[in-house]
Parts: C-alpha cells; sequence; structure tokens
C-alpha cells in the first residue's frame, strides 16, 4: 500500500514538473495595432439634422443610446502575453489587455440649435445659437483564452486560431459647445463580459522575432446587460458615469430634441449587441529565447 501511494506521489510530481516546463518553455509578447470596424449595435450616427420653424438645426440623434451607439470606424491597440503548453508551441495560454477607440477619425460638427429664453416682453421665445459635437465611444478588454498554431513546429510560417474569455469596459462620452466657450459634456459606461475570436498568420523575421496579421471579433456585452431606468440615472449634460443601458427598458434623457433643454424624458431603449471587428498587425517577441549550442572545439592530433 506505501509503495503504491509513493509510486502516485513520484509520478504526480514528475507530472507536474513536466507541466510547469511546458508552461513556461518559451514565453511569448505579442504587441499590435489594428483597425477597428463597428458592427450591429455599436454603429450608428450621433447626430442628425432637424427643423425648427424654418431653419435647420443639428441635434442629438434619437437612436444614440437607444437603438445604437453611433460608433464609426477606429484604432485598437493591444498586448499579448503567450505561454506554450507544449513544446512545439502548437497550443498556447493566452492573456491579453486591449484598448479600442472608435469614432477616432470622425472630427467635431458643427450647426445650430435652438434656445429657450424669456424676451423683452416677459414671454417664452426660442432663438437659434451656434453649437459643435463631439463624440467616442470605446472598450478596455482583459482577456484569457486558448490559441492552437497547427505547424508552429516548422519555426517559419503558421496559421493560427483562438478564442478568449473578455471582461469589457465599455463607454461612451459626447461633448456639446456652444457659441465656442462653454463646453459641457455627458459620459456613460457599463461593466460587461463578453468573448472574442481570433485567426491570422505568424512568420519569423528573425531570431526571437516574428510578425503576425490577423483578424478578430468580439461580441462585447454578452452578459450583464441592464438598463437603468430611475429618474437619479438620467443622462443629460454635465454629469457623468451614466448607464449604457444595452438591455430593453426605459430611462430618462435631456439631450434629444431641436431645443437645449433640462426637462427629463422617457425613452424607450432596445436590447443591443455591441460587436466590433479588428484587423491588425502585430510584432511577436519571443521573451526568453534559449541561447545557440556553443560548438565544441577538437583538438587537433598529429
Amino acid at each position: 500500500m506505501i509503495k503504491r501511494k509513493l509510486k502516485l506521489v513520484l509520478l504526480l510530481l514528475f507530472l507536474s514538473n513536466t507541466i510547469l516546463k511546458a508552461q513556461f518553455d518559451k514565453p511569448q509578447l505579442q504587441v499590435g495595432v489594428g483597425f477597428t470596424n463597428p458592427y450591429d449595435d455599436l454603429k450608428g450616427d450621433y447626430l442628425e439634422t432637424g427643423i425648427l420653424g424654418s431653419n435647420y438645426v443639428l441635434m442629438v440623434n434619437s437612436n444614440l443610446i437607444t437603438n445604437n451607439y453611433g460608433g464609426k470606424n477606429g484604432l485598437s491597440f493591444f498586448g499579448k502575453g503567450k505561454i506554450n503548453f507544449d513544446k512545439y508551441s502548437t497550443v498556447r495560454g493566452v492573456f491579453g489587455l486591449s484598448y479600442n477607440s472608435f469614432n477616432t477619425f470622425e472630427s467635431a460638427k458643427s450647426g445650430n440649435i435652438g434656445v429657450q429664453i424669456i424676451n423683452i416682453n416677459n414671454e417664452i421665445d426660442t432663438v437659434l445659437t451656434s453649437i459643435s459635437y463631439d463624440y467616442n465611444f470605446s472598450a478596455f478588454n482583459l482577456g484569457f483564452g486558448l490559441e492552437l498554431a497547427p505547424t508552429s513546429f516548422t519555426g517559419i510560417v503558421s496559421p493560427y486560431f483562438g478564442a478568449n474569455f473578455n471582461l469589457n469596459f465599455l463607454g461612451g462620452e459626447l461633448s456639446r459647445t456652444e457659441n465656442r466657450y462653454d463646453s459641457v459634456k455627458v459620459s456613460f459606461s457599463d461593466f460587461r463580459i463578453g468573448v472574442n475570436f481570433d485567426a491570422g498568420i505568424e512568420a519569423k523575421i528573425s531570431k526571437g522575432v516574428g510578425l503576425a496579421v490577423g483578424l478578430k471579433y468580439d461580441l462585447g456585452n454578452l452578459l450583464l446587460k441592464n438598463t437603468n431606468g430611475s429618474i437619479a440615472d438620467v443622462i443629460e449634460y454635465g454629469k457623468g458615469n451614466a448607464s449604457i443601458n444595452d438591455e430593453q427598458g426605459r430611462f430618462y434623457s435631456t439631450i434629444y430634441g431641436p431645443v437645449l433643454t433640462s426637462i427629463r424624458k422617457e425613452v424607450l431603449s432596445k436590447e443591443k449587441k455591441i460587436n466590433w471587428g479588428t484587423a491588425y498587425i502585430a510584432l511577436n517577441i519571443d521573451l526568453f529565447s534559449p541561447p545557440s549550442p556553443k560548438k565544441s572545439k577538437t583538438k587537433k592530433t598529429n
């Protein structure tokens, strides 16, 4: 009985040692930049043109936050740590960080908007004032998962495929500036859980350094969707940390309409999918490249 237990302990120690060696064999760092494209309910327009009397005004799109998040193309910056689970580097554990900024190439937009005043006759009237808007949406991700590179043992070129479980911090910020002087913002953000799928081709360009190009698709808010419908969670200028309201429901807001107002209006919100794709290029760096074996010197014999 004792011999069996001793053999079992020795076997477990041997397996643990083997796994540890495999896990820390040739760890790799990947850093890259990508071009992001919003899909589903992440994409949209955050502004629309309306009519006030006989004048055109530029106002916040009534679909923003209620039906989509007004996302446009942007940039992604990321870094990954990879640990091999076998000596051929075909199975890898991955931990990564990424920052995705949307609306990167969209400049601020200007127009006119209505404001209410009390005129000299003590009557409420509406006049036009100039206004400028700026908007961005972003996603910060922490992820971990697995990656397969079936032909990496060649040490030259290999395709790879991966899937990751992500912790996502999603948010947007809308600012308005009246008459070029008075700027005020509203921001909304939330934590969500999602996954992404990654595929690409990697190649060695020198010892310890490689290049990778690939495509990635993120499902950003699979879990924890929510809409905050209380009056305290109103979305209005001057307020930060409002909810992204991605679940079906109702919430209050003051940002819509052809006239600037502080009246809190109840609006409907549909359930939304926050998904995006990324085309990227990255540099692979082997952190602990094993030294090249030294050639043994042979003595010449006479």
